[in-house]
């Protein structure tokens, strides 16, 4: 057919060949076709028309998405179909150079003649059988729309069975889109649920275009969003044509050919949740019917939704309920599991175990190595003992040193391959050491229980150990101080009860005095407590227990800031070595402390053990003048020794400068090599010729540095008193450095 313009309207007149015959059997052929349906009305008309008008074809046009379609290419997005030179709404024949339009229903059907030889061919014939179209095309959507009730109720069974058989939302909704189509003659159908403020697509079944599926809309949008604006039902005619809804989605339309759509809403506790639509391509009219029984599906899914939320809250509490009996169970396991630890390390502890009988208790229940250490890091008990290598130990020192500051609770590391799980033994406010589990097996609430009854356990044993060991001590103590200073009768009682406690005084001894200047002093953290400072005082009696030859301590006290020690001579670079290491355990322990030891000369007599202790105090008087941490030894201080038992307090440092004035001001090398000559011309019991000899130079060097000296001090070395004061000078001079 040539698309142009019509050439034009016509009126059909009476043509006395018609055969009444022919006219009669063809309305009776339509009216039966009628009752079979839309499609067979359609198919015989066409057939009718051509034989009736003779023409080449003729073709059946429907008003869809506002434009004339070819009926049987609706649904297939034939665009060939589409007969743009049409009138929109013509009443009457239209004729073309060899084809003729006519309507047979206004905008909705008509009829599209091709190869009509004589346009007087269209004749009254032509203008009744159309007629009759239209009355049967009526007739045919009447017996449509009054449908059978009981094939009705039959979809609504199906459907019901679907949601009761089924709990998947997708395959329910797929059931209601595809009983909705059919049962409503539509073409496409979709289930738009709302989310949020808009209605979004979850089902759509024949649809041309992807935007449908994907389809959303708000309120007062299209049907849908009418219908959700609303609340009721909304019926229309035709799509483009419809003045009832809004414009967003024309384009849509257009490419789905739709005509007419019919929505209702549905809701939930009187909440509109979404709308079921439904979409026809071909003219058509929705009733009340159509609308009841979409309402009716539309609650069926409505129902579906309420029904699958309902088991997914089941589903939901199942699982939670699964969850905390879950969680209960481990809860149990948990506590049981620590009871039994709990109930091992008790018994352990109150059969006399040691710590480490504890640490192999709770390595047997807890599979993993086991450590307990002081508060100054220091093994007090390990199980197995091959499991902790030096590498582990540095690795779990450092970690816990930088991991814990104030807070001591439980932790777990990791160190590079190396996981262990920490927890500080504390009594009352006291830190008393750390439990250690290296690679815990269990879980962290497992272990943190575990690590806690093994630091309940282990504070109870050190508590009663320490008990024991403090009245021990308390009775050393008090003998110590009984020999150091008491009368000499008392101090005979003393040796009888150091006898009776097995410490007694070995045959060659020595006095050791440790004077800790800070043991009270505050820390970053503050004043400290009462508690604070005896704990100090605790770890300074303990510190000589850490060294390696603590066997060479026989007694000891502790009182004020001064720590007393008897200590046996047997062997004297030993004995010099454990005050070395005294010295240095003891500031670990008290950090911010200032250390000095004196130790006596060699005693036989445990009843010249005040002597010992005297002399003690010179060498640690002699140690407190180089103002730094020192280890003197009675033997080393000689006259100065000597000058210190009849001045007690002297203050070596003034006396040095005062005595050695300007000496002490020269410039080195100059200064060293008159200190040089004067120690040379004392050792030579003051012979200036010896002298010389003795530092390989002339008699006159030596002559002249001494004069110099007499003159940079102010002394004469040819006065016996002066001389002597100057000896002693450079004496301490030599002493504190």
């Amino acid at each position: 057919m040539s698309r142009t313009a019509p050439l034009a309207h016509v009126v059909l007149e009476p043509h006395p060949a018609l055969p009444v015959a022919f006219l009669k059997d063809a309305i009776g052929t339509l009216v039966n076709a009628a009752d079979h349906g839309t499609q067979a009305l359609f198919s015989e008309a066409r057939i009718l028309f051509r034989n009736l008008l003779s023409a080449k074809d003729v073709r059946l046009l429907v008003r869809s998405a506002g434009a004339w379609r070819e009926w049987e290419r609706l649904n297939d997005g034939a665009d060939e179909a589409l007969i743009e030179s049409l009138p929109d709404a013509a009443d009457s024949v239209v004729i073309f150079e060899n084809s003729a339009f006519i309507p047979v229903q206004v905008a909705r059907v008509g009829l599209l003649a091709e190869g009509v030889g004589d346009p007087a061919a269209l004749n009254e014939a032509a203008a009744v059988l159309s007629k009759v179209f239209g009355l049967a095309i009526a007739s045919s959507e009447s017996q449509t729309v009054n449908p059978d009730k009981l094939e009705a109720i039959r979809v609504f069974q199906r459907v019901a069975n679907k949601i009761l058989k089924s709990q998947d939302l997708q395959e329910i909704f797929l059931q209601i889109t595809h009983e909705a189509k059919t049962r409503l003659s539509a073409d496409i159908c979709g289930i738009m649920l709302l989310e949020g403020d808009a209605l979004v697509m979850k089902r759509c079944t024949g649809n041309f275009a992807v935007e449908t599926a994907r389809l959303s809309m708000k309120a007062g949008q299209g049907v849908g969003g009418r219908v959700l604006q609303t609340r009721q039902p909304c019926s229309i005619e035709d799509y483009v044509q419809s003045e009832i809804i809004s414009r967003d989605f024309m384009s849509l339309a257009r490419a789905e050919r739709v005509r007419s759509a019919l929505a209702v809403p549905l809701m939930s506790q009187d909440q509109v949740i979404g709308v079921l639509e439904v979409w026809r391509r071909k003219p058509s009219t929705f009733t009340a019917q159509h609308t009841a029984e979409l309402a009716t599906l539309a609650n069926l899914a409505s129902l579906a939704i309420e029904n699958a939320a309902l088991l997914e809250a089941r589903e939901l509490a199942t699982q939670k309920l699964k969850d905390a009996h879950a969680e209960l169970q481990q809860r149990y396991d948990v506590i049981r599991n620590s009871a039994n630890l709990q109930e091992s390390l008790i018994s352990t502890l109150l059969n006399g175990g040691s710590l480490s009988e504890i640490a192999q208790r709770a390595h047997e229940h807890l599979r993993s190595p086991v450590l307990i250490l002081d508060k100054h890091l220091d093994v007090k008990a390990c199980h197995p003992p091959s499991s902790v290598t030096d590498a582990i130990l540095r690795a779990i020192r450092t970690g816990i040193s930088q991991s814990t500051g104030s807070d001591t609770r439980h932790k777990t590391l990791t160190s590079g391959t190396l996981r262990f799980a920490f927890q500080s033994i504390t009594a009352g406010s006291e830190l008393m050491g750390w439990a250690i589990l290296v690679d815990p097996e269990i879980e962290d609430e497992s272990a943190q229980l575990a690590i806690t009854e093994l630091c309940v356990t282990t504070a109870l044993h050190q508590t009663k150990e320490r008990a024991a060991a403090r009245a021990l001590t308390d009775k050393l103590a008090i003998l110590t101080w009984d020999l150091l200073e008491g009368p000499d009768h008392l101090r005979q009682l003393a040796l009888q009860r150091a006898k009776e406690l097995n410490a007694e005084i070995p045959g060659e001894y020595c006095v050791l005095v440790c004077c800790v200047d800070g043991i009270d002093k505050p820390g970053k953290s503050g004043l400290l407590t009462g508690g604070e400072i005896e704990a100090r005082r605790r770890s300074v009696v303990e510190a000589p227990d850490r060294l390696s030859s603590r066997h060479l301590v026989r007694l000891s006290g502790l009182r004020g800031n001064e720590l007393a020690l008897v200590v046996s001579t047997s062997d004297a670079v030993r004995v010099r070595d454990f005050a070395q290491g005294l010295l240095a355990e003891v500031m670990r322990r008290v950090p911010g402390s200032l250390v000095y030891i004196g130790l006596s000369r060699s005693c036989r007599d445990p009843m010249l053990m005040p002597d010992a202790w005297k002399d003690a105090h010179i060498a640690l008087d002699v140690a407190r003048q180089n103002r730094q941490a020192a280890v003197v030894g009675f033997d080393e201080v000689g006259v100065a020794g000597l000058l210190m038992s009849m001045r007690q307090g002297a203050d070596f440092h003034q006396f040095a400068k005062e005595t050695l004035g300007k000496l002490l001001k020269e410039k080195s090398p100059q200064r060293d090599v008159l200190f040089q000559t004067l120690r040379t011309f004392f050792s030579c019991n003051c012979s200036q010729q010896a002298a010389a000899k003795e530092l390989r130079t002339h008699q006159k060097t030596v002559a002249y540095r001494l004069d110099k000296i007499e003159r940079l001090t102010g002394l004469k070395l040819a006065a016996y008193e002066q001389r002597v004061l100057l000896y002693l000078a450079l004496r301490m001079n030599d002493l504190i450095g």
